[in-house]
């Protein structure tokens, strides 16, 4: 993916904009789970990029999943009725997505792209020489 910078750039887009709703939506006690919500973009070249909690608030699964008989999937302590989940993250990617931000980003991408092939293309026509 390394020469089609308007993927990326959509990558970007999307996981700041779910980034910046995800803080919105997180629960709110000392602040810290807000401030540490990040993208991660190690993968980008591959097409990945991920927004989450990094280890600093290590207590984000549980916030986010939920405890005991509360939790999400695999509960942790059955016999306790736990933490209702809280998932912050998932609710970002829903309202991101069914609010029309993700279609207004995916419409701007192909005018991108549409411009980075048709620049591409002027740059290649320049090269060529007819014999």
């Amino acid at each position: 993916m390394n020469n089609l910078k308007p993927m990326k750039k959509l990558l970007f887009r999307v996981a700041a904009e779910v980034s910046n709703e995800a803080k919105d939506l997180a629960p709110f006690k000392s602040g810290n789970l807000k401030k540490d919500i990040q993208v991660f973009d190690d993968d980008i070249d591959d097409g990945e990029i991920r927004v989450g909690n990094s280890k600093l608030a290590p207590y984000a699964p549980f916030v986010h999943q939920g405890t005991g008989k509360q939790a999400r999937g695999r509960s942790r302590a059955p016999n306790k009725k736990g933490q209702k989940a809280q998932p912050y993250l998932e609710d970002a990617l829903n309202s991101y997505v069914n609010d029309g931000s993700l279609d207004r980003a995916l419409n701007d991408t192909g005018k991108d792209i549409a411009s980075h092939f048709k620049d591409q293309l002027k740059d290649n026509l320049k090269n060529i020489t007819i014999k």
